[in-house]
């Protein structure tokens, strides 16, 4: 494996290349041919963080050997940028051999709602010139005539791809800690990647955080426990906002995705039937918004809250 000169694994070890990149064959397909072909498709890559989607249009266009113009729209997602960066870089000749330019825009489902209609026009305007690669974790908020301009392609996996990427991407975080002379626990590692995946950031962001001294030592690692969920629901049947808080600071290290399955498997078993359909509402309310928060603590507090008002126990 190449030595990449970078403190951080997630941008050391990015792919490169598309054969690289932990995929289904199905969309290592897709995304080769693009590579091999003479041209290359507008595209909408939609998925959850950290499954590859930016790596894989990164991969892409490196393969091509294009001129690449990245944007980060959760940063720069107004008509601004549009009018000046992405006019400014698409409408001009490409120097490498005359070849057609990309902007990759990062995190598209950020576009302000004037922002969008204007990408829809430049995409039209650009395109005897330069090709775009969208990517979203939400799909639906990118408007109906951008994605009928591009070609969508979901990041999702059914479960024998799941197998093959977790198996995958279990072979080459091995080459990771052995490239670093990092002894490990073949268990502890799959506990790491299980947990985590599909999210192969998180993977290597919680790998390098828990590697001391060259060994892999997991710390603040399990999964929320049944037994600490009822716990916790029982603060909020009773209304104890005090316990509530408490429990919260005492379990932050818990990965938030979990919590909320575990409240929803409990929760269909002690709630009253009537109010089962607002508490899947609010979990799933809450679930999406986890990823435009700041503070962790306030945004699971301010979680059970809504349950403890609105929602009716047996």
């Amino acid at each position: 494996m190449e030595n990449r000169v970078n403190s951080l694994w997630t941008d050391r070890y990015r792919p490169k290349t598309i054969a690289e990149c932990i995929l289904p064959d199905r969309l290592k397909s897709f995304f080769q041919s693009q590579v091999e072909l003479g041209d290359m498709q507008n595209m909408l890559l939609v998925g959850g963080a950290g499954t590859g989607k930016t790596t894989a249009a990164r991969a892409m266009c490196d393969e091509r050997g294009i001129d690449v113009l990245f944007i980060n729209a959760s940063e720069n997602g107004n008509i601004e940028t549009l009018r000046t960066m992405v006019r400014s870089f698409a409408s001009t000749i490409s120097f490498v051999d005359g070849k057609t330019k990309c902007v990759i825009l990062d995190e598209a489902d950020y576009l302000t709602n004037v922002a969008q209609p204007a990408l829809r026009a430049f995409i039209e305007e650009f395109s005897g010139n330069c090709r775009f690669i969208l990517t979203a974790n939400f799909g639906n908020r990118i408007i109906d005539p951008i994605k009928s301009r591009c070609v969508v392609i979901e990041f999702t996996l059914n479960k024998a791809e799941k197998q093959e990427c977790v198996l995958g991407f279990n072979k080459r975080v091995k080459q990771i800690l052995e490239e670093n002379n990092i002894t490990y626990d073949s268990k502890d590692l799959a506990e790491v990647i299980i947990k985590y995946f599909p999210d192969y950031r998180k993977i290597l962001n919680e790998l390098q955080r828990h590697c001391h001294n060259g060994e892999l030592i997991l710390t603040n690692l399990a999964n929320v426990s049944e037994t600490a969920v009822k716990q916790v629901l029982d603060f909020v049947k009773a209304k104890k906002f005090t316990e509530i808080r408490k429990w919260v600071v005492q379990n932050i290290d818990i990965d938030f995705s979990h919590l909320v399955r575990h409240i929803y498997e409990k929760g269909l078993t002690i709630v009253d039937p009537e109010f089962v359909p607002a508490l899947v509402l609010i979990l799933n309310d809450f679930d999406y918004r986890r990823s435009f928060v700041m503070d962790a603590e306030v945004h699971t507090v301010a979680m059970l809250c809504q349950i403890m008002l609105e929602i009716k126990f047996r």
